[in-house]
C-alpha cells in the first residue's frame, strides 16, 4: 500500500513537472522577448499588474483549491464519491462568486491601486485593467484543477497549462509586436500583452469545462453505487472556508509581501535614495526580470506540493503511517535535489544567463545579473516552502505557515525599506530582504514539520551530500565555461556549460547517495532510469527483514 500510494505521489508529480516546466519555459519565451522589444518603464507597468493581479488571485485561488484537494481525497480514500462531487459543487460557485468580485475590483480601482505603487501616470493602470478578466477564468479552473487534484488526476491541470502557455506566447506576443509595429507604443504594447494573458486563461477554461462535463458522464455509473450520505452543503462550506482562510492568507502573505515590498522599494528609491520615478521604475523592472528567472527552477516544485497535499491527506485519513514517513520523506528529498543545485548553478551563471535571454538590451541584462545571483541564493530556501506548507496543511496545521510567513515578511519589509535607502545598495536591497526571510521561513516550518512527523528522515542528514554534489557541480562547469569563453563568447558557452553540469550532478548524487534507489523507481521508467544510473537497490540484512515483515502485518 505504501508503495502504491507514492508510486501514484510520484506520478502525479512527473506529469505536472512536465507540464509545469513547459509552462515557465514558455513564460520565459513570453516575458523574455517583451522584456528585449519593450521599453524598461512599461515592462515596469507590466510587472505591476502582475504584483496586483498575484494578490487577487490568491485571494480567489490560493486556499480554496488547497482545501478542495485535500477534502476530495479525504473523501475518496474513505470511499465517500458522493460528497468528493457535493464539494465540487459547493466550491465552484464560491469560486465563481470570489472571482468574478476580485475581477471588478481590478477593472473600477485600477488607477488607485496603480497610485498607491508610486505610479501617479494613470496610464499605469491599462494593465490592471486588461489583466481583470483573468482573474475570473482562473478562479473557475482553480477550482476544476482542484477536484481532479484531489482525485489524483494531474492530467486536466497539466494539458490546461500547456493551453494556456503557448496561447499566451502566441496571443500576448503577437499584439504586443502588432502594436509596436503599427503604433509605436511601448505602453499599448504591454496593454496588448496582457491581453493574451486574459485570451490564454479564457482557453483553459474552455477546456477544463469540457472535460469536467465528460467527467461526470464517466462517473454516473460509480456516483449510483455510493450509497453513503454526504454531509450538507452548508457543513461542507463551513470546512471548505475554515481550512482555506488560513491557506489562503498564508499564500497571499507572499504575493501581499512583494507587492508592499515593491511599493516600499519605489518610494524609497526615489524620497531616500533620490532617484526619479522613471529611474525607479526602470529598477523595479529589474528586480521584474530577476524575479522571473528565479521562478523558474518551481517549475518542478510546486508540482511536488500540488500531489503532495491529496496522497498525504489520503494516507492519514487511512491512518497508514508508513505511506506518511515515505511519502513526505520522497517529497523533501526531491524538492531539495531540484532545488540546491538549482540555487548554485543560477548564483554562478546569473551574468551569461541574463546576458543570453536579454541579448536585445545589454545593459539590461549587465544590471539585472547581480539580482538574479544574490535571488538565486533564495531557491533553495524558497522551494522547501511549497513542500514544507503541503506537509503541515495536510496535518491540519494550515495557520503555522501562516505564522512563519508573518515573521518573515516582517524581516523582509524591515530590511527592504533600511537597504533601498541606501543610494549604493537600492534595489538590491529588495534581493538581499528576499534571502534572509525565505530562510527564516524556511527554518521555522523544519521546527514544525519535525513536530508532526518525528521519524520523517533528517533534512541536515538529506541536504548534505545533495551540498557537496551540487557545490562540486559548480566548481567543474563555472572551470569548463571559462574555458569555453576563451574560445567562443559567454553567451554561446553557457548552454554547455549547463548542460555539463547537469551530467556532473547527476553522476554525483549517485557517487554521494544522495538519491537511493526507492526514490528513482518512484519516477516514471524509474527502474531503466536506476539502471541507466547504476542506482543499485538496498539490500536489508535478513534480521532486518523479518521485523519489516512484522511491521507491515501490524499495519
Amino acid at each position: 500500500m505504501a508503495q502504491e500510494k507514492k508510486q501514484s505521489f510520484m506520478k502525479g508529480a512527473a506529469i505536472l513537472s512536465a507540464s509545469t516546466l513547459l509552462v515557465k519555459i514558455l513564460g520565459l519565451l513570453f516575458s523574455i522577448p517583451l522584456a528585449n522589444v519593450i521599453e524598461p518603464a512599461a515592462m515596469s507597468y507590466f510587472y505591476l499588474a502582475y504584483d496586483i493581479f498575484a494578490i487577487f488571485l490568491m485571494l480567489s485561488t490560493a486556499g480554496l483549491p488547497v482545501a478542495v484537494s485535500r477534502m476530495v481525497g479525504t473523501a475518496y480514500a474513505r470511499g465517500r464519491k458522493k460528497e468528493a462531487d457535493r464539494v465540487f459543487s459547493v466550491a465552484v460557485w464560491l469560486f465563481v462568486a470570489i472571482g468574478l468580485a476580485g475581477s471588478l475590483i481590478m477593472i473600477f480601482f485600477a488607477k488607485p491601486i496603480a497610485r498607491f505603487y508610486e505610479y501617479e501616470n494613470p496610464q499605469a493602470s491599462y494593465t490592471i485593467v486588461a489583466l481583470a478578466p483573468t482573474l475570473f477564468f482562473l478562479s473557475v479552473m482553480s477550482a476544476i484543477r482542484g477536484y481532479f487534484q484531489g482525485r489524483s488526476n494531474m492530467v486536466p491541470t497539466a494539458v490546461s497549462q500547456s493551453i494556456e502557455a503557448v496561447t499566451k506566447v502566441v496571443i500576448g506576443v503577437g499584439l504586443a509586436v502588432y502594436i509596436l509595429r503599427q503604433y509605436d507604443s511601448h505602453l499599448w504594447a504591454a496593454v496588448g500583452a496582457i491581453t493574451g494573458v486574459s485570451i490564454s486563461a479564457f482557453l483553459g477554461m474552455a477546456y477544463l469545462l469540457v472535460y469536467k462535463l465528460r467527467q461526470r458522464g464517466r462517473d454516473r455509473e460509480a456516483l449510483s453505487q455510493d450509497t453513503t450520505e454526504p454531509a450538507p452543503r452548508k457543513d461542507l462550506l463551513i470546512q471548505l472556508v475554515r481550512f482555506a482562510v488560513p491557506i489562503t492568507l498564508g499564500s497571499c502573505f507572499l504575493s501581499i509581501l512583494d507587492s508592499v515590498d515593491s511599493a516600499v522599494i519605489m518610494g524609497r528609491l526615489q524620497d531616500a535614495a533620490g532617484f526619479t520615478e522613471d529611474a525607479a521604475a526602470a529598477l523595479r523592472a529589474l528586480l521584474g526580470h530577476a524575479r522571473k528567472f528565479f521562478d523558474l527552477p518551481g517549475a518542478f516544485v510546486i508540482p511536488i506540493a500540488n500531489s503532495l497535499l491529496p496522497a498525504l491527506s489520503g494516507a492519514i485519513a487511512s491512518k497508514d503511517s508508513r505511506s506518511v514517513d515515505n511519502i513526505s520523506s520522497v517529497s523533501m528529498r526531491v524538492t531539495l535535489l531540484i532545488s540546491i543545485p538549482a540555487s548554485v548553478g543560477m548564483a554562478i551563471f546569473a551574468e551569461p544567463i541574463c546576458g543570453l535571454l536579454l541579448a536585445g538590451r545589454p545593459e539590461t541584462a549587465a544590471a539585472t545579473a547581480p539580482l538574479l545571483s544574490m535571488l538565486s541564493v533564495a531557491i533553495a530556501f524558497n522551494a522547501t516552502l511549497y513542500t514544507g506548507n503541503a506537509i503541515l496543511q495536510s496535518f491540519g496545521r494550515p495557520v503555522i505557515p501562516v505564522l512563519n510567513m508573518a515573521v518573515g515578511g516582517v524581516i523582509k519589509i524591515a530590511l527592504s525599506y533600511v537597504l533601498a535607502g541606501i543610494p549604493e545598495v537600492n534595489a538590491m536591497g529588495s534581493a538581499i530582504s528576499t534571502v534572509v526571510s525565505y530562510f527564516a521561513i524556511m527554518v521555522l516550518n523544519f521546527i514544525a514539520i519535525k513536530g508532526s512527523l518525528p521519524n520523517m528522515d533528517s533534512v541536515i542528514g538529506i541536504s548534505l551530500p545533495i551540498l557537496v554534489s551540487a557545490g562540486s557541480m559548480g566548481l567543474v562547469s563555472y572551470g569548463a565555461y571559462w574555458g569555453l569563453c576563451k574560445l567562443v563568447s559567454p553567451r554561446a558557452a553557457v548552454i554547455p556549460a549547463i548542460l555539463l553540469a547537469v551530467v556532473v550532478y547527476a553522476f554525483l548524487i549517485v557517487v554521494t547517495k544522495a538519491v537511493t534507489y526507492d526514490d528513482v523507481v518512484m519516477l516514471p521508467k524509474g527502474e531503466t532510469l536506476a539502471r541507466l544510473l547504476k542506482v543499485k537497490k538496498k539490500v536489508r540484512p535478513r534480521h532486518m527483514r523479518g521485523k519489516e515483515v512484522r511491521r507491515k502485518t501490524k499495519h
